[in-house]
């Protein structure tokens, strides 16, 4: 073959396979690389700490006050409770004042009424092993401690099962007095006759809530 023919071949490949590498590049400018984009996952963000104990404590200042024991209009029943403690004493006096021969009467008598209120006053369960609802017999309110105690204990001497509430009136604060509480309310009705008659009181049979 020619040698200036194969020159020709060899300088058109060179260029052939020149443009097939360069031409595209020119063409398509300038290259744009793809990058694959992670996002950071955000750290885990703290959580402030919070004292329960002094929230609490905030939340129960800021409540309301509840409202304490509703007032009652009631009247002390001391100059009731007085006069019959005076009427006792003037009756034990008058009792003492017979002769030597007249006390054992009285002691005989004043001994087989004592059993009788023993026997009729069964040992009662305690308060707790009732239902939610029982009876008491309401004597009377006091605002001088010793006749509370004194109308306690007399009601224990013969018998009788007693306790005390407070109770708010416009007058200041008064001791209610109670016998009971029981279940049996004809029972408790059966002892108002008897109550009376030993306290000069004006008694009442009245429901009372058990509080467990």
């Amino acid at each position: 073959m020619d040698s200036g023919f194969i020159n020709r071949l060899v300088g058109t490949s060179i260029v052939v396979v020149a443009a097939i590498i360069f031409i595209p590049n020119i063409l398509d400018g300038e290259k744009v690389h793809f990058k694959e984009g992670f996002k950071a996952i955000p750290e885990r963000p703290e959580f402030a700490t919070v004292d329960l104990q002094a929230v609490i404590d905030e939340r129960a200042a800021q409540a309301p006050q509840v409202q304490g024991a509703p007032i009652e209009d009631i009247a002390s029943d001391d100059h009731k409770f007085v006069a019959a403690s005076t009427d006792d004493d003037i009756t034990v006096e008058s009792q003492e004042a017979p002769t030597q021969s007249d006390k054992p009467k009285i002691e005989q008598k004043s001994t087989p009424k004592q059993v009788a209120i023993s026997a009729s006053e069964p040992k009662r369960e305690p308060s707790s092993n009732l239902t939610s609802m029982a009876y008491v017999i309401q004597l009377g309110s006091f605002s001088h401690k010793p006749n509370v105690d004194a109308l306690v204990a007399k009601l224990k001497k013969n018998g009788f099962k007693a306790f005390t509430r407070p109770v708010k009136t416009p007058n200041g604060t008064l001791t209610k007095v109670f016998v009971g509480p029981d279940l049996n309310k004809a029972k408790l009705e059966a002892k108002l006759p008897k109550l009376k008659t030993l306290t000069k009181l004006n008694v009442r049979l009245t429901q009372f809530e058990i509080v467990k």
